[in-house]
């Protein structure tokens, strides 16, 4: 169960340091000429799918095995504190916001990036761009959420 627990808290440092650093360089971008942007973006739609989504994909795994793992070793009273149950909703509902969210939309962000133009970026682009932002800081403060939900409530 400890390479479990290692994988859960692998995860997480990937899925929130990767959501951290995509909103950071994002942020970063917003400066550069447009035909810098639209690279800067390929490389974010693919940050999202190496690194925020593995992560994301990760948590939940282990944290099912985690959670299963309670009875067997045990601990099945502990399935009736409220704050684990923050954990595990939080944490389920972060990460299929990223998995059935985040990512499609990364993709279909990196997709355009890569067949605009040289000149100006697309509205629909800098649409999906925003969106991508909104979802990912909703997902990632829910995964932090679950992170600090057992010292917290």
């Amino acid at each position: 169960m400890s390479f479990v627990l290692f994988a859960h808290m692998l995860g997480t440092a990937l899925w929130i340091g990767g959501g951290l650093s995509g909103l950071m360089f994002d942020a970063a971008a917003r400066g550069e000429p447009p035909a810098i942007q639209m690279r800067l973006l390929r490389v974010l739609a693919r940050l999202h799918a190496a690194v925020i989504g593995l992560g994301a994909l990760v948590v939940l795994g282990s944290g099912v095995l985690l959670t299963m793992a309670l009875d067997t070793d045990g601990l099945g009273d502990l399935m009736r504190e409220p704050k684990l149950w923050v954990m595990i909703l939080a944490g389920i509902f972060a990460a299929f916001m990223v998995l059935f969210v985040s990512l499609p939309l990364a993709s279909r962000m990196g997709a355009l990036a890569a067949a605009g133009s040289k000149g100006d970026i697309p509205p629909v682009l800098e649409a999906y761009r925003k969106r991508l932002a909104v979802v990912s800081t909703i997902s990632g403060g829910l995964a932090v959420v679950a992170l600090l939900a057992w010292y917290v409530f």
